[in-house]
């Protein structure tokens, strides 16, 4: 009787001990080699005959990419992604699901997770790891759908610019940027969530959900 192909995984994340710990967690199951592990999605898709099977990528690489536009990338060259991420700002992580992933790990949720998760990807299925993680994919924040040009704007006013330096900075009228923001209060109203307290909030909201991030941290 032949012996059943392994599942051939690779890892994206920018935590070297982090990765140790997924090679130690991963060598538990007889059927998973963890093959190549990279810390940028670019640095893995660059690999020379790159032949895994999933793809355990965390959402925060802390290089400047877009998380979804990763998962976009990954998926494109055919390939299962599972997310293993610390990551718990609700709207990110389902925008990031939505780009394509299959699967949803947290780093603090037990280690047996992520070999599933794995298994659950290998065979195209769709595997999330816990009460919590059902909980980020299913809340309502992720239900705002916001534009490119609304989130620059949410984004500009965290860093604590006025309308004016919004406008100039976007190359757009002072008018043009709060329809952009009066579209957002609009679009958390349409969810049942008002915004009493007008842009401020929507700031405020947006951070914490994940619709943006803090350009502080950023920086």
């Amino acid at each position: 009787m032949s012996t059943p192909r392994r599942i051939r995984v690779a890892a994206v994340d920018d935590h070297p001990v982090l990765l140790r710990g997924l090679q130690a967690t991963l060598a538990t199951s007889a059927e998973i080699d963890l093959v190549t592990v990279s810390t940028t999605v670019g640095e893995l898709l660059a690999v020379d005959d790159l032949r895994v099977d999933v793809v355990l990528l965390d959402v925060d690489l802390r290089d400047g990419t877009d998380p979804a536009d990763n998962v976009r990338a990954v998926v494109g060259r055919g390939l299962p992604v599972v997310l293993y991420t610390s990551e718990h700002r609700a709207a990110l992580v389902q925008r990031t699901m939505a780009a394509g992933a299959l699967g949803l790990v947290l780093k603090g949720d037990p280690e047996r997770d992520v070999v599933e998760a794995v298994q659950s990807a290998a065979r195209g299925e769709v595997y999330m790891s816990s009460r919590l993680a059902m909980e980020l994919v299913s809340h309502p924040a992720g239900e705002v759908s916001l534009s490119p040009r609304e989130r620059e704007v949410l984004t500009l006013l965290a860093a604590g610019l006025p309308w004016s330096a919004v406008a100039k900075d976007l190359g757009i009228s002072v008018s043009t940027a709060r329809t952009h923001m009066a579209r957002v209060l609009e679009a958390y109203s349409a969810i049942g969530m008002p915004l009493r307290d007008g842009p401020r909030e929507a700031v405020a909201r947006a951070l914490s959900s994940g619709q943006i991030d803090d350009p502080y941290r950023l920086g």
